[in-house]
């Protein structure tokens, strides 16, 4: 019985790996296109339904993704590149490590 709860527990973190992987690789395919993401759109066009922890994943991986707030005060996301002053702080906080 033990053994079989083990074996559920094992393929339900499988399945939940799966789906965030899926949703990242759709935020990021999203992203690239210059785009702009909100909550609400990331929500309705992709079926993601907890983006800010996406995106934390995804900046964990080394995608440089931006935090806005557009016009009506709604947080959105965008895909960019670091610009020198930010791989400076990054190298000045963490060394040389965080770009190997």
């Amino acid at each position: 019985m033990l053994q079989l709860v083990a074996i559920i527990m094992e393929e339900n973190s499988m399945a939940k790996s799966s789906t965030t992987t899926n949703q990242s690789t759709k935020i990021i395919n999203f992203l690239r296109t210059g785009k702009s993401l909100s909550i609400a759109a990331a929500k309705n066009k992709l079926g993601v339904t907890q983006l800010p922890a996406r995106v934390t994943e995804l900046r964990s991986q080394g995608f440089a993704i931006y935090t806005n707030v557009n016009k009506m005060g709604n947080t959105t996301y965008r895909l960019g590149t670091p610009s020198r002053a930010m791989v400076a702080a990054a190298h000045a906080k963490a060394g040389s490590s965080v770009f190997s």
